[in-house]
């Protein structure tokens, strides 16, 4: 997997270069080759072609300026993207007609962030790209569960190395169990009688 990553580094932005941090060692941790402007010494030089990407991730308010270009040749070859935005930032206008369009919400993510939050809106854009599609919905049935010392220990331990939380991590195998529960997935397809 391969991913384009765009930023403008900003003055007034504190948590841009811990994010950009996080954003490269996620990628590397989790076997993405990530390319990026940052990276590269003049970036108007390097011959970027989305064909071979699968994906593009741009960060920062500054950035949206000067990110039209990659939008555009992203979209026009069906590529998602995720559109960073740190919290509290103003949707610039130049988003707004993307962030509106049907079409294209299944391809464009813009989500502001924060240092907690990145890791899980990372991890639904692989998700995207892997799938074609925003897998994980926005949980709105709540459940108490209750857990031995072992089991919290465990789960403790497992979602501090994924990055996540313990919910986020349990969400995610049972995501994992119903695409693979054969039985469950034929009565799905069913018609109801």
């Amino acid at each position: 997997m391969k991913v384009y990553f765009y930023s403008q580094k900003e003055k007034n932005n504190e948590e841009q270069p811990e994010a950009h941090e996080q954003i490269f060692k996620f990628f590397k941790d989790n076997g993405v080759m990530i390319l990026s402007n940052l990276l590269i010494a003049k970036p108007e030089q390097a011959n970027l072609s989305f064909d071979k990407m699968d994906g593009l991730v741009i960060e920062g308010q500054e950035s949206v300026k000067e990110a039209g270009y990659l939008i555009a040749q992203a979209l026009a070859q069906g590529k998602p993207i995720l559109y960073f935005l740190p919290k509290g930032s103003r949707l610039p206008e130049q988003l707004k007609s993307l962030q509106e369009n049907t079409k294209l919400k299944k391809v464009f993510l813009l989500r502001h962030y924060s240092l907690k939050t990145l890791p899980n809106f990372l991890i639904d854009f692989i998700d995207i790209i892997e799938t074609g599609e925003l897998r994980r919905e926005v949980p709105t049935v709540k459940f108490t569960l209750r857990f031995t010392p072992r089991s919290d220990r465990y789960l403790s331990w497992k979602s501090k190395k994924k990055k996540i939380s313990k919910a986020d991590y349990l969400r995610k195998l049972i995501d994992e169990q119903i695409l693979s529960d054969q039985e469950y997935q034929t009565h799905l397809r069913k018609p109801k009688e």
